[in-house]
Formats: structure tokens, sequence, C-alpha cells
């Protein structure tokens, strides 16, 4: 038999319903309570002081003698006892009960909003007021004494349980609907921890049910969109992978060729470009491999943590990107401003990282132009600036130009694109705990980015 399955509203009704019904059980419980003790002898009713009164007034008025009045009335009444021109004789009031009791006898006038009443037997020479309570009472003097009467305790016995109710009503039909929400906490933590393998439990109210079954469609989505994403992504890497193969084709003839020219005679000007040709087939060479781990491993490079001196990392950097602005025809201008004496790092891959960047600028920037390249720093940090004369990167670029194969539509227009380079740069300083920031430079007007890599890294370092 399947589980029943209703409504919130009907969820709803049965917990009204539920509630009037306590409520009405929290009144009439004290009532009974009160019912019982009137009939075993505890409390008596309301009128009961009233009653006894009017009964023993007539004997208190025909009586001959009063030297047994005091036996005659009842318990819980007191009494005046005056001659006939009002003066006291004897009573067991106390002195603030004794002028309401003398005006009653008096002029007949009962006080305002008192729960003590007066009764006047009068006799041939004495007049009596008899004073008792309208209200029930404890026939126990010491329960009087020490408790309130059963009147208050009445209402505060119905007001604890009209209290008691609604908060176990309430606690009961919240605990019922935490548990029936219990599969959507559930379906909302497994997708927030990226996990679409999980079964989505079922709920006895039709609303939740409905929502859960939303989650399950929404699971099932999910999943296949992502199964299809990766299908895409691994024919991608795969992509990638075999044209990075393939360059290794054309590039070994380079190389043949290269080191053919160089078996030549050459004047220096022609050794200098066939050292610069030379350099950069090694620079593709290491450019495939990283497409190659690209493919592979979706960017996460292996670092070799080294201290490196700062002085032989900048001069060799520097012979790198001169013979970049020699070939474009680009003016260098290089300068240091108090950079550390050695930081930590992969020197491979930060020489890579600078690289993508200059290779960036110097493909954007006009021929005769500037090129800036800047290092300074702290004691904490190392910073490089590379600073182009070129148009800038645009506000879209300047939001986007990290992310993977980012193409910017004025770029055709501008000469300035972004592929894979600045992705590559910004993983690897982020390997190295460090911030890559992209901004247009105020100076040139061109693109300017700001490398910034802590002196220590987290990772072991290695000797150099």
């Amino acid at each position: 038999m399947g589980t029943k399955i209703t409504t919130l509203k009907t969820a709803f009704i049965k917990y009204l319903v539920m509630l009037v019904g306590g409520l009405g059980l929290s009144v009439v419980i004290p009532f009974i309570i009160l019912w019982l003790c009137v009939n075993f002898g505890v409390i008596n009713y309301a009128n009961r002081n009233e009653q006894i009164v009017k009964a023993v007034a007539p004997v208190l008025a025909s009586m001959p003698d009063l030297t047994t009045m005091t036996e005659t009335i009842p318990d819980g009444c007191d009494y005046l006892l005056l001659d006939k021109s009002y003066n006291i004789l004897e009573t067991t009031l106390t002195d603030s009960e004794l002028k309401p009791a003398l005006e009653y006898a008096t002029k007949g006038s009962l006080p305002p909003d008192n729960d003590k009443q007066f009764t006047l037997v009068t006799r041939d020479n004495e007049l009596i007021v008899l004073q008792y309570y309208i209200g029930s009472r404890f026939l126990n003097p010491w329960l009087n004494r020490h408790l309130p009467s059963p009147e208050i305790l009445l209402l505060c016995f119905i007001s604890l349980n009209g209290i008691l109710v609604c908060v176990l009503l309430t606690l009961h039909f919240s605990g019922r609907l935490r548990k029936q929400l219990l599969p959507l906490f559930h379906a909302t933590e497994e997708i927030s921890s990226q996990n679409l393998d999980f079964e989505i439990g079922k709920s006895n109210i039709k609303e939740f049910e409905d929502v859960l079954l939303s989650f399950s469609k929404m699971r099932d989505n999910l999943k296949n969109s992502l199964e299809q994403q990766w299908a895409a992504e691994q024919t991608r890497k795969e992509q990638i992978a075999a044209l990075a193969h393939d360059l290794k084709t054309p590039l070994t003839v380079i190389r043949g060729n290269i080191d053919l020219l160089e078996e030549t005679p050459l004047n220096s000007e022609q050794q200098e470009f066939i050292k610069y040709a030379s350099f950069s087939s090694e620079q593709m060479e290491s450019y495939i491999k990283t497409l190659i781990e690209l493919s592979r491993a979706s960017m996460e490079y292996g670092l070799l943590i080294q201290q490196i001196p700062f002085s032989s990392f900048w001069e060799n950097l520097c012979e790198q990107i001169r013979a970049l602005c020699s070939i474009r025809h680009i003016n260098l201008q290089t300068g240091t401003d108090t950079p550390p004496e050695y930081f930590q790092g992969d020197r491979i891959l930060i020489e890579r990282a600078v690289m993508n960047i200059i290779s960036n600028a110097l493909e954007f920037s006009p021929e005769q132009s500037i090129l800036k390249v800047k290092a300074g720093g702290d004691d904490k940090t190392l910073k490089l600036y590379i600073t182009d004369s070129g148009t800038g990167f645009s506000q879209k670029a300047l939001k986007h130009a990290k992310e993977l194969f980012f193409m910017d539509d004025q770029s055709r227009s501008s000469k300035l694109h972004f592929g894979m380079g600045l992705y590559i740069t910004n993983h690897i300083v982020e390997q190295h705990h460090g911030n890559m920031q992209i901004q247009n430079s105020a100076e040139t007007k061109g693109g300017e980015v700001i490398l910034t890599f802590p002196l220590n890294q987290e990772q072991q370092a290695a000797p150099l």
C-alpha cells in the first residue's frame, strides 16, 4: 500500500483542529479538577457562605442568649456585635474591616469592588453584622492563608494549559513539517556539493512532493548537461593534443633548417638572427609541451619550487624580451625598483607566464612604439609590470580576459585579442599563490599587466 499523500492545506487544518481541541481541553480539565475538589470537600462553592449565612441569620435573631453565638457562626464568617447606639460590644473583624462594617450597619452601604459581603441581624437590644466571603475558598485554613483563591488558581491553570498546548502542538507540527522537508534539504546539499548521483526522497505532502519531483528533473537535466560538457571537453582536449602533436613536424623542419644555416658562412647580423630563431624554436617546443599538458591535465602543472636569484632571472628574461622586440621593431625600456635578491618559484613557468604577456603586448603594439618592463616589490612580494603602447584592453576584456579561450569581439578591429595566453599566465600565477592584475595605462594608453608573486611559497623549495 502506497503512502497516503495529503496537501499542505489539509495539514494546517488538521493542526488548527488539534489546536482548538487542545485549548478546549485546557479549559475543561481545570474545571473538572475544581468539581472534584468541591465534591471531595477540599473547596466550597462560590455561594456556599452566602447560603450558610442566610440560614444562620434567623437563628441568631431569635437566640435568647448570645453566649453561644460564636459557636453558631459558621467557619469563614466574622461578626461585629453592636448595641442600639452602634457601640461596639464584640467583634472578630480587623481594624480595616470595622469601618465598612459600621457603614453597612448604619447606612446599609456596601464597599465597591469587594469580595466581602455583609448581612445585618437585628435583635431586641443588639445588632449583629455578619461578614462573609463571596467566592469559593479552601476549607482548610492553612491552604486559604498560603494559596491564592481557587478562582485565581483555576485561571492560572487554564492559562498554563493553553500555553503548554500551543507550544507542544506547534513543536509537534513543526517537527512533522521538518521531517517532510528533510528530502528537500538533502537534495539541495547534494546538488550544492556537486553530487548528482543520489536518490531523492519522498514526502507525504503534495506540495513538497511536487518540489522533489522538480528537483529530480533538474538533477537529471543537469547531469545530462554536465555529461555532454564533459564529452565536449574531452573532444576539445583530444583536438588540442592532436594539434600540438602535428605542430611538432613543421617545428622539426624549422629546427633542421636553422641547424643547416648555422653551418653556412654568416655575418654577425645574420648570426644574431639565427640565434633569435633558434631561441624562438626552443620556446615553441616548450609551448607545445604546455599545450599537451593543458589538454591532458586541465592546466594542473607540477611545480618545481626553487630559490631563484633575481639578477640572473631578470637578465635572462630581458634578453628574451629584447630578442622579440628587435624582430618586431619595438623599443624596449626596462628598469628595476628595489627588487628582492632572491624569490621562490618555478623558474620555467614564471618565465613562460611573463613571455605570454610579452607576446600579447608586442602583437598589439605599433612599430617603433615603446614596451616598458619593470620589476619591483617589497619584503614580501615580487612585482613585474608589463606596459605596452597599443589600444589597451576593452571593458569586456578587463572582465573576461583571464577566461579560457576568451576572444574579444572588438579585437578584430583593434587587433587586441586573447586566447590561451592570459589564461595560462593567470593559472601559473595562481599556482604560485600570486595575482595577475589587468588594466590600462594612464601614461601610454595601452594595456598594462601586473604580476605579483609572494617571495616564499608554501611548497618545499627544491635546491637550484
